[in-house]
């Protein structure tokens, strides 16, 4: 047989049944025989007609028990401002980057088998197909040739990066260049689908032109499938809901954050549908609606992707692409500054969002409000995934995708004082990071002035696949920020790149900079790391500063368990 033909692996019925959750090749994802599968009635798929050229994948074709679902497609824009790398994009534009996704949802009893083609054959044969990624699944089938690979999928909430490592896969950082996404999704959300019939209810048509007027009267906003051109929306005080049908393609921007709505509870954004900010160039300005860029770094002015602004809000399911600043907010616009932080007034859930096809700095992903559980999220990020500025927030199950800038977890930009925050069980699929700048990190401090206690942060059972610059950098040398009872607890990380590697990766990272930093000097610094594993071998005070790169300065109160 020929080397490259079809790979089929057989394995016992009982090892199909205790298959990992985690998937990372054919040591954790379990393969199988091929077998007829019927169509299962219990699977919706998102399809949108009409779709754009840009917006559609012609590297990935997804058949999901017999149904088709669109595969969606992101790619970095012409660089739009004045200097070589202005947005940080320079990068990803010269590899021809992009990410490609389908979505499907199904419920309990019903376990979907997956198949994903590599269309293209421009990036040759692949020597293997590998799938990374949350939620239970089992790989069937491999075809070489054909370059497809069949999965089941055996539980909702999956969340599924299908890898082929051709010439469009970089080996030493082990990630794609194009990214095939599957998000399967539960069939019952957690928060139900609006009833379209229901009084102030506003359904847009696809195509329609969205009639302003009317949704200021509305209370119930909702996109039904196929593409809308929306625009920069200021939501009116009457809107408690806006809703993105499956397969809804929408172009634009959702402003909640506004004073009229400043005292409204419950402001809820729901659907599995695509919110699109293509049209928008990076750092577009909302004075004047979108159409033109801030010449600087205009935070206060810039379009959000989805800006709540409310207490009590639910952000549930969406698809959030192609962001020109920063992706989910909960800030007004007059209250964003580093020591007026209005986030602090407003707390709700963040669950089964999607944000990815961030190609330049600022695209930041979801900030934990107070109060908020932010959960079974998938989050690409251009700048910090998870913001921790806030206290009693809840990070929990999420899968994370970071690029070639900011933190996994941030709990900088400046001075703050707040306590009680629980990171639990993510996993990064990959950290593309290509040095160790001083914002960079799976859990980071960047100090810019002010001071206050940051204490009680534990961020637990983290899952980091394939090699990092970096782990952990807290420090306070030049702000009079204290951190208190801060634990990293059993962490596991594949690799950690040797100094000498990182000085040979080529992107935005900055190489002046040790890779595990923990630096104090004008406050307080207390971090305990209890159970941390890089390459399998657990970080001890007597291999931090060789296996695990730790650098100390000052006096911190370092403990390892």
């Amino acid at each position: 047989m020929h080397p490259r033909a079809r790979l089929v692996v057989i394995l016992s019925s009982l090892v199909l049944t205790v298959c990992a959750a985690l998937t990372w090749g054919p040591a954790q994802g379990a393969t199988a025989p091929q077998a007829a599968t019927a169509p299962a009635s219990g699977v919706g798929v998102s399809t949108t007609p009409g779709l754009p050229e840009q917006a559609a994948s012609d590297l990935y074709t997804v058949d999901v028990d017999g149904k088709r679902p669109s595969v969606y497609r992101s790619e970095p824009k012409e660089r739009t401002c004045s200097s070589a790398n202005c947005d940080g994009g320079d990068r990803a534009r010269a590899d021809r980057r992009s990410f490609n996704w389908a979505s499907f949802r199904f419920g309990g009893g019903t376990r979907p088998v997956v198949t994903v083609t590599k269309t293209s054959s421009a990036a040759g044969v692949p020597s293997d197909i590998r799938v990374r990624g949350t939620g239970r699944h089992t790989v069937l089938e491999k075809d070489l040739d054909r370059r497809r690979i069949r999965i089941r999928v055996e539980q909702p909430d999956a969340r599924l990066s299908v890898e082929f490592l051709d010439s469009r896969y970089v080996a030493d950082r082990q990630f794609p260049l194009d990214a095939m996404l599957l998000f399967a999704d539960d069939a019952a959300p957690a928060v139900p689908a609006p009833s379209r019939s229901a009084p102030g209810t506003y359904v847009v048509p696809a195509r329609a032109s969205f009639d302003r007027r009317r949704a200021a009267s509305a209370e119930t906003v909702v996109f039904a499938r196929g593409v809308h051109d929306l625009g920069y929306w200021e939501v009116p005080e009457s809107v408690r809901r806006v809703h993105l049908a499956p397969g809804a393609y929408v172009r634009g921007a959702v402003d909640s954050a506004t004073p009229a709505k400043v005292r409204q509870k419950g402001f809820t954004v729901t659907g599995f549908g695509v919110l699109s900010g293509e049209r928008f160039d990076w750092r577009a300005d909302k004075r004047t609606g979108g159409a033109t860029s801030c010449s600087y770094d205009c935070w206060e002015h810039t379009v959000k992707m989805v800006q709540l602004g409310t207490d009590g809000f639910r952000l549930h399911d969406v698809t959030v692409v192609n962001a020109p600043h920063w992706t989910i907010s909960g800030h007004r616009d007059d209250q964003i500054t580093a020591v007026a932080d209005d986030e602090s007034r407003f707390g709700g859930t963040v669950e089964g969002v999607k944000v990815l096809g961030n190609w330049g700095w600022n695209g930041d992903g979801i900030p934990a409000l107070p109060g908020t559980t932010i959960s079974d999220c998938f989050i690409s990020a251009f700048d910090d995934a998870v913001k921790l500025y806030s206290s009693r927030a809840t990070v929990r199950d999420n899968t994370l995708w970071q690029m070639d800038n900011g933190a996994v977890f941030q709990l900088g930009w400046y001075g703050k004082t707040i306590s009680d925050v629980t990171v639990s069980d993510n996993t990064v699929l990959h950290a593309e990071w290509t040095g160790t700048n001083s914002n960079w990190g799976l859990l980071n401090y960047e100090e810019n002035g002010g001071s206050g206690t940051i204490s009680d942060v534990t961020v637990s059972g983290t899952r980091v696949m394939g090699p990092v610059t970096r782990i952990v950098a807290l420090s306070n040398q030049e702000a009079s920020q204290s951190f208190r009872n801060i634990r990293l607890e059993d962490t596991t990380v594949d690799k950690l790149f040797t100094t000498a590697e990182i000085q040979r990766l080529s992107g935005n990272g900055d190489k002046r900079l040790p890779r595990n930093l923990v630096h104090q000097s004008r406050a307080p610094l207390q971090l305990t790391v209890s159970d941390l594993r890089i390459g399998g071998t657990r970080i001890t005070g007597d291999n931090a500063a060789g296996t695990g790169g730790f650098s100390l300065r000052g006096a911190p109160a370092l403990v390892f368990e």
